[in-house]
């Protein structure tokens, strides 16, 4: 058998099939060729949040996709946002020793002993281990059953229902976290993506704003976007819907739309304080746009004056500096000669700060 050197190495020589998701920030899927290259310290961690590393992995054996199995790990990252191979090396040495060979005889089950529960694939009090919060946990779920081809939770059919009697808008309060969560996953199939895009303006705060966050992980399709653009307008006074929106269009197929909601949102800092939530949902969500040097500009004139104040500016600017794919274009914004004083003076602020 070849060593066992990375975490790739580990799932593979079980003969698992496996997925690996960040759980940073949105929930996405990541290539097993990205992780490759995270784990060789090729690349940067590409979605670090407060310097870890946050994913899970979903890993199944290929003839029973019902015996299924996670792991949520977080692990942490170095200055450049690289993985810690140390870390990551004591995660591999005490799942070895705890699960290794459970794991690896697994390709030598008969298909009774596969059908039996696998309590000895859990991870057990490993410090690399974390829970996540619940929805990203139904989230994850969500897309588990997805990934297996399997069908979503009892709960879906109660929200499909729900979002085709509009008449009965005002009785949500059965609908649960975990349909939610199933019907974003499933958003582009037709028989959800049809009613979803019709109705979704009109839903309850109560049923739009988790419908909202949901769709963030999501690949959204061109009408989808255009009925989450007309959930909220960009000066609304309601921070926390025009928040929920800028996050379901993180992840838009046609960025232009996404792009000029979030432009026509900044602007707004001209006329009064943009909220830090919304700010928030820019760079912690749809940080992609932050690419765009206008936006990015944008993006730090708003930041600037926001209604929380300097120590906001140092926490969102510092974690956005950190992620690789925006962070020097960032970089770029902030020293722009077209900064306003107000800028110039919280970057002063923030420089200070920094040791």
């Amino acid at each position: 058998m070849q060593p066992i050197q990375t975490l790739q190495d580990f799932l593979s020589a079980s003969g698992a099939q496996y997925r690996f998701f960040d759980l940073g920030r949105r929930v996405l899927k990541m290539d097993k060729s990205l992780f490759e290259k995270i784990e060789a310290n090729q690349v940067p961690y590409p979605y670090p949040l407060q310097r870890h590393a946050w994913f899970g992995v979903l890993f199944w054996d290929p003839k029973n996709t019902h015996q299924h199995h996670i792991w949520f790990l977080k692990l942490p990252l170095d200055e450049q946002g690289f993985l810690s191979l140390a870390a990551r090396d004591d995660f591999l040495r005490r799942a070895l020793d705890q699960l290794g060979q459970a794991i690896i005889s697994n390709q030598q089950d008969s298909p009774e002993q596969a059908e039996k529960p696998q309590k000895d694939r859990e991870l057990k009090d490993n410090p690399w281990s974390y829970t996540p919060r619940q929805d990203k946990m139904a989230t994850f779920h969500a897309k588990a059953l997805v990934e297996l081809k399997r069908p979503g939770s009892q709960y879906l059919t109660s929200i499909l229902t729900y979002l085709n009697q509009p008449k009965q808008f005002a009785q949500w309060q059965h609908i649960g976290l975990q349909g939610i969560a199933d019907l974003c996953a499933r958003c582009n199939e037709p028989a959800i993506s049809e009613p979803l895009i019709k109705h979704l303006p009109q839903l309850p705060r109560e049923v739009m704003i988790p419908l909202l966050h949901g769709l963030e992980n999501e690949t959204i399709n061109h009408d989808l976007s255009g009925a989450v653009v007309n959930c909220a307008k960009p000066d609304t006074e309601d921070n926390t819907t025009l928040a929920a929106a800028i996050r379901a269009l993180s992840g838009s197929v046609n960025k232009q739309p996404q792009k000029q909601y979030i432009a026509d949102t900044l602007s707004t800092y001209k006329t009064a304080p943009v909220s830090i939530e919304v700010l928030v949902a820019v760079s912690g969500r749809a940080w992609d746009s932050l690419a765009d040097e206008g936006i990015a500009l944008l993006f730090l004139e708003a930041l600037a004056t926001n209604d929380a104040g300097q120590e906001a500016f140092n926490q969102v600017l510092t974690d956005v500096l950190f992620i690789p794919t925006v962070g020097q274009c960032v970089r770029q914004a902030f020293r722009s000669t077209e900064r306003s004083d107000a800028l110039a003076s919280a970057i002063g602020n923030f420089l200070s700060t920094v040791h």
